[in-house]
């Protein structure tokens, strides 16, 4: 699962989902025979879905690295208890100037990393140019790219120095943009800080492991090696706001299978897990199930760089032979709804009659099978092929393979002659080979950062982040490249060349959307302070939880 713009998805369907809690205060009451003053020393339990590819906040590209990064680093902003978007490192959320494209920040006096040094403004104008710098070979640059000189440096045309953030002093920096950014709130949740000293000393080897890797969050990460699947989070008593942070060691594990994690769960080795599909249903009734309807939409890429994937025909084919309400409702069950089209629904709205993106766009990805067979037959016909073999790639996740096996029932009982092979790999081959475009089809997801159909449109030009696909059509660049002319086209000119990219986008089945994610999560009774909206991803917010 790519983790969404600061935040995107290979995807493992499923996501462990961002715990952003609702936390008033520590109990007064005895748990377990501990009292509240020594309640902290009470360690969570939790798993993750998958292994993480990297702990370097300016390289993580999928959730679960996200998973790690959200836990151990904090940004200019964050997301309090509530979801709201509020100072993090920095001393204020302020009010950009110079026609709205150049915020100056001033870094908390006591902001420090895990040593106990101070986080200065060099620690982000290293972290952001390092990020840029196509030397770091960073595929998470969404959040950067309105900075000034982006483009350029990038691209390796111009020195990363050049680059639209620079450090006033210790503790002021500014951040220029090339244009004047509605969300960029949003993105500066992303703007990471890394320590200065670490870099030099690890250089790219950094984020590889625990010991390679310095925090500045409310946790620090222990034991994990780059490889292992168990490692615990423990409470940085160097953070701002320590005081606040109630649980103090946390355990983590990889547990891939729905199965294994319910049985951890209800045999209480675990207070917290993710779950999906009949897992879901099981425990429709259990107290402790708690489940939420995100923005994160899933889809098919297909592959255009081969003959096969890259005829319109097959596209066309397999997306209308995919029955997507009984794939959420029958194959998945665990509160997923049906997704129609790249733009999740209840995301975007118009600017001027508040109605739903989506509501407004019709569903763009109907089922009908008896279409779908007339462009099969143009598709053999065209290819000079009868029968054809496609590879699925998906992740070894419940979720996914229970995804890719309903792909590859429904497109073999309704194509004739057309072969799904599913191939379930780990999580983090499945990104690898996702960036190589190793695949005919492959199974992805994204998860938004701010409330715009741009979050999502923007994956598919041909310099989109996630854009494995390699799809590219000028006349969707062209509709694109307005919609990022916000000094040149108002808000609703901007909204309706989106819808029109759109259209465009999913009449030729540039991808065929397959279902809107749901976080579905046993929670331990006893564990207050979670909670989860739309915008919940892969990290997790523990830092907001305590026990009751």
């Amino acid at each position: 699962m790519f983790k969404g713009r600061a935040s995107m998805m290979i995807i493992i369907s499923v996501a462990i989902g961002a715990m952003a809690a609702l936390m008033t205060g520590c109990a007064s009451t005895a748990v377990g025979g501990q009292s509240a003053s020594n309640s902290a020393d009470k360690t969570l339990k939790i798993t993750i879905p998958g292994e993480p590819t990297t702990t370097d906040p300016t390289k993580k590209i999928e959730t679960n690295a996200e998973a790690i990064t959200s836990q151990t680093n904090e940004g200019i902003y964050r997301k309090n208890a509530k979801h709201d978007i509020v100072a993090g490192v920095v001393e204020k959320v302020v009010t950009p100037t110079e026609n709205g494209t150049k915020y100056t920040f001033t870094i908390k006096k006591n902001a420090k990393w895990q040593d106990g040094t101070s986080v200065k403004s060099e620690d982000f104008v290293n972290s952001i140019q390092r990020q840029a710098n196509p030397t770091t070979k960073s595929q998470q640059t969404d959040d950067i790219q309105y900075i000034k000189n982006f483009t350029a440096v990038n691209s390796g045309k111009m020195d990363p120095s050049k680059l639209g953030i620079q450090a006033v002093n210790d503790r002021t920096f500014t951040v220029k943009l090339t244009r004047k950014v509605s969300f960029m709130n949003y993105e500066f949740t992303g703007f990471y800080p890394l320590q200065t000293a670490a870099i030099k000393k690890y250089g790219s080897k950094y984020g590889t492991s625990a010991s390679t890797t310095v925090s500045n969050g409310a946790y620090v990460l222990k034991g994990w090696t780059g490889t292992n699947d168990k490692w615990r989070y423990a409470k940085n008593t160097h953070y701002w706001d320590a005081k606040n942070v109630k649980i103090s060691n946390v355990k983590v594990t990889v547990v891939k299978e729905d199965s294994t994690a319910s049985n951890m769960f209800n045999s209480g080795e675990i207070d917290l897990t993710s779950i999906s599909g009949q897992y879901v249903k099981q425990n429709k009734n259990n107290k402790n199930l708690k489940v939420t309807k995100t923005a994160r939409n899933n889809y098919l890429y297909f592959n255009n760089k081969k003959k096969s994937t890259s005829n319109e025909n097959v596209r066309h084919a397999i997306s209308l032979v995919i029955n997507r309400k009984q794939l959420a409702n029958n194959v998945l069950g665990d509160g997923s709804t049906a997704s129609d089209n790249i733009v999740p629904s209840g995301l975007a709205k118009n600017p001027t009659t508040g109605e739903d993106f989506n509501k407004e766009m019709g569903n763009l990805a109907p089922t009908d099978i008896a279409k779908a067979k007339k462009y099969w037959a143009k598709a053999q016909k065209e290819l000079g092929k009868t029968t054809i073999t496609l590879d699925l790639l998906t992740d070894d996740a419940d979720t996914e393979k229970k995804l890719g096996q309903y792909v590859q029932g429904t497109v073999q009982k309704n194509l004739k002659g057309l072969k799904i092979n599913v191939v379930s790999v780990p999580h983090a081959t499945h990104v690898t080979r996702d960036f190589s475009t190793d695949f005919d089809i492959a199974t992805v997801g994204w998860g938004p950062d701010y409330t715009d159909a741009d979050d999502f449109l923007a994956q598919m030009v041909s310099s989109g982040s996630i854009n494995f696909s390699k799809w590219k059509d000028d006349k969707y660049e062209a509709l694109m490249a307005k919609v990022e002319e916000t000094d040149k086209y108002t808000a609703q000119q901007r909204y309706d060349f989106q819808k029109q990219a759109d259209k465009r986008l999913m009449e030729v089945a540039a991808v065929a959307p397959t279902y809107q994610a749901a976080t579905a999560h046993l929670v331990n009774s006893k564990l207050g302070g979670l909670s989860w909206d739309a915008f919940s991803g892969s990290g997790s917010q523990l830092q907001y939880a305590y026990w009751k």
